[in-house]
């Protein structure tokens, strides 16, 4: 059974993104912490911003139509080159447009030089490609190339930021040995598709081949520009209410949260497929797995972030230089908006395994309505202000979210109250009464709560799960 299983196609391919993805986003880690040593927080917040306005244009650029291209070239391999020629073409086009818009809005709002946007432009341009070359891959599930060319990416910046750099080294330069070798990485991706034979059928005309794939990714590209505001704009939010500093504190808490970002992505794709099954097989095991295993996955979830919250001071003042110290408390309050987004996120699983697309649009556009004057108003209060813009819309939102979800299943959610009231406790032990506590009572703190929930929910859980 073990060497089925290790033999899978379906399991191998899980595990070569999840090795590669946790070493690749380690070496990032280690490569911020020299980063945030050359540069101050001024200089750290226009380089990551730099960044952050190049993926927000490849992100609209790919016009959402990444699944579909995974998907068609899974079940036709032969679509290969229509799709890559096609798909090039599309996001020529999205780009110029979105180059002639993001131009206007940097002129009106912004605060980019002209050599700054062109640099902008040239990531996003080459990184549009660079994506298209990778989902080729994961259309035909060769994971392992794409797993390895990311890992080799990682470390060639690394070697750059650790070897290369130095104080006093210009942001220009430094996002141009940035754009270098996103270059390098397209070309990776080429040599693996051409040495793979992946290369594969004809190109149909633009006309028909384009408006087939718009047809299909349209509702994706709907729920990408809706939920903008909460996924990306964040950065744009600072740059025009606040400064420099506050977008690399903002940043920086965003890098230190990026592996339980991780966990909780993986977990989630990993148990969907089984959902999806389960929905169309077993309806009734389907809600029994809502109703006890919401509650599971939620406290889990909560204690993640009450670790994190209740060590996160020692942990930045242990890594970064003191400039950086503002970002302890963005950390603690974004940390807390994760765990939001990861109930809400579950929320989508569950409805998208049992194909209520509807709900989950209908949810996002409240999200956007609720979220986006918060977060435009709390930027004028820099990072921390943001975060807790964050936590307050998002937080307010869910309250509708769960209610309408529950109603949706017609099902109860066992124990939610007392989980709620336990993460409301957890969020004001870890953030209020701790920030001036000292590492031992900490300490202290930690492993009693562990120790009294871990076995209660134990207890709790074990009956339910058994019958």
């Amino acid at each position: 059974m073990i060497k089925k299983i290790l033999g899978n196609i379906v399991f191998k391919n899980f595990s070569y993104l999840t090795i590669g993805t946790v070493i690749a986003q380690l070496i990032s880690l280690i490569t911020v912490l020299r980063i945030t040593d050359i540069l101050d927080p001024e200089d750290y917040g226009l380089f990551t911003f730099l960044i952050a306005q190049g993926l927000l244009l490849i992100r609209i650029g790919d016009l959402g139509n990444r699944n579909i291209i995974i998907r068609t070239i899974a079940k036709n391999p032969s679509q290969t080159n229509d799709l890559l020629v096609n798909g090039a073409i599309l996001r020529i086009l999205a780009l110029i447009v979105l180059f002639s818009i993001y131009s206007a809005y940097n002129y009106n709002f912004g605060s980019l030089s002209f050599n700054n946007l062109i640099l902008i432009y040239v990531f996003s341009f080459l990184s549009c490609f660079s994506n298209l070359f990778e989902l080729i891959f994961h259309g035909n599930q060769k994971m392992l190339p794409s797993a390895i060319i990311n890992l080799v990416y990682s470390i060639i910046w690394f070697i750059i930021v650790y070897f290369i750099l130095k104080r006093g080294t210009s942001i220009t330069f430094i996002f141009l040995l940035y754009i270098s070798i996103t270059l390098v990485k397209g070309i990776l991706y080429l040599v693996f598709i051409k040495y793979y034979r992946l290369f594969k059928g004809s190109v149909q005309s633009f006309k028909v081949s384009s408006r087939q794939i718009m047809k299909e990714s349209w509702p994706y590209f709907a729920m990408l520009l809706i939920l903008l505001p909460l996924t990306d704009l964040a950065n744009n939010f600072l740059d025009i209410n606040s400064t420099n500093d506050e977008i690399g504190y903002y940043n920086l808490s965003e890098r230190l949260l990026g592996p339980i970002s991780l966990v909780v992505g993986m977990s989630l794709s990993a148990i969907f497929p089984n959902l999806s099954a389960m929905w169309s097989n077993n309806k009734e095991k389907f809600h029994n797995y809502i109703s006890i295993g919401f509650g599971v996955y939620m406290i889990a979830s909560m204690l993640i972030c009450f670790i994190f919250t209740l060590f996160s001071k020692e942990i930045i003042i242990l890594l970064f230089p003191d400039g950086y110290l503002s970002a302890i408390k963005v950390s603690q309050m974004k940390v807390w908006y994760l765990f939001f987004m990861s109930v809400d996120s579950l929320v989508g699983v569950f409805l998208g395994a049992a194909n209520r697309e509807k709900l989950i649009l209908r949810f996002s556009i409240f999200y956007f309505l609720i979220c986006t004057p918060v977060l435009f108003y709390s930027s004028n209060f820099g990072a921390l202000g943001i975060s807790y813009g964050y936590v307050i819309s998002y937080g307010i939102g869910l309250i509708y979210v769960w209610f309408t979800f529950k109603k949706s299943f017609n099902i109860k959610i066992k124990y939610d109250l007392p989980i709620w009231t336990l993460a409301l406790s957890l969020f004001i032990i870890s953030y209020f009464l701790t920030s001036e506590t000292s590492l031992v009572y900490k300490l202290i703190i930690c492993v009693s709560i562990l120790g009294i929930l871990i076995p209660y929910t134990v207890k709790k859980y074990k009956p339910l799960i058994t019958e």
